[in-house]
């Protein structure tokens, strides 16, 4: 086995584990709120636990395969299995990209001013969020139904020719050239709305909160504006994630564009691809763990980020009568 192999199913195995675990403990926190802390709970956790299960799954089909291929394990799967194995794959990557969608969707609404045209959806904005589970779900399974009958599985990862989505399970485009032109258009056009309409809700977000903190700096002062709300650090994390998730998504494009146009099959840029896209599963809920106040901290990490007039405010608190 070379080297590199041996890097290649580390680094596999090192992602799937840690993204595995960071979205389990998220997913258990999620249930422990639900459960135990019901005042504590917020309209995005539902959205946020539906995250971290698509998630999962997609770390799970694709870390696992790639890893035993990296390895050199003979592929157990058989059609069936291969058959089932892409289309979950598929599925969570498409839930995975409209639920981050509507998490910043329901951001954008949350934050928009009284006055905005947006104000209006506030109240009736949480009522929306499991009738669009059962929108996503149908639209990507009507999606990805041409990979049941084009999946193959394979014991020979060095023949499989212009193929697509993995080694140890190729999809093979069918014969029929309009079936698979309707498949890809379906899929690009899925992409482009979703990733537009949250890149735009982002940067509605961001506008929003830049003028409401030049209004807070303005009427408080620099003091009172630099100690951030417990809101206002979930609207960054939120932020944070959706960028992480168009850059990740955008430099995975660009890469699976151009393998398009290849005629031979490269085992390596094929395995780089499939560890790129599973990237932004695996540091979802790293960003997510750092970025909830519920969640427990060390207390040497929260008495270094404590804000010092914090305890200015507190002690005035105390000494005025």
């Amino acid at each position: 086995m070379l080297l590199s192999d041996r890097m290649l199913g580390s680094s596999f195995v090192f992602q799937t584990v840690t993204g595995v675990l960071g979205n389990a403990v998220m997913f258990l926190m999620y249930i422990s709120v639900f459960i135990s802390q019901p005042q504590q709970k917020k309209p995005t956790d539902l959205i946020l636990g539906h995250l971290t299960v698509s998630n999962t799954i997609t770390l799970l089909t694709r870390g696992v395969p790639e890893t035993m291929a990296a390895f050199g394990m003979k592929n157990i799967l058989d059609d069936v299995g291969c058959k089932t194995v892409v289309y979950l794959r598929r599925v969570a990557r498409g839930l995975s990209i409209c639920t981050t969608c509507l998490l910043s969707v329901l951001q954008a609404v949350t934050v928009s001013p009284g006055t905005s045209r947006w104000s209006r959806f506030k109240p009736r904005a949480p009522r929306y969020i499991l009738p669009s589970f059962l929108f996503f779900r149908k639209l990507n399974l009507l999606i990805y139904i041409n990979l049941i009958a084009s999946a193959r599985a394979t014991r020979n990862i060095t023949s499989t020719g212009n193929t697509y989505l993995s080694k140890d399970c190729p999809t093979i485009p069918k014969s029929n050239e309009f079936s698979v032109a309707a498949t890809l258009t379906a899929i690009t056009v899925r992409d482009l709305f979703f990733v537009l309409l949250m890149s735009g809700a982002s940067g509605y977000v961001a506008i929003v909160l830049h003028r409401h903190h030049g209004r807070v700096r303005h009427i408080h002062g620099t003091g009172r504006s630099a100690a951030s709300s417990a809101e206002t650090r979930a609207i960054h994390t939120i932020l944070l994630l959706v960028c992480c998730f168009v850059c990740i998504y955008c430099i995975d494009s660009c890469v699976s564009f151009y393998i398009g146009f290849l005629t031979d099959y490269d085992g390596g840029l094929q395995s780089a691809t499939a560890f790129l896209s599973a990237c932004y599963r695996s540091i979802c809920p790293l960003v997510l763990l750092s970025g909830d106040p519920r969640i427990p901290k060390p207390q040497c990490f929260t008495d270094r980020g404590r804000n010092p007039s914090s305890f200015l405010e507190s002690s005035d608190k105390r000494v005025t009568p």
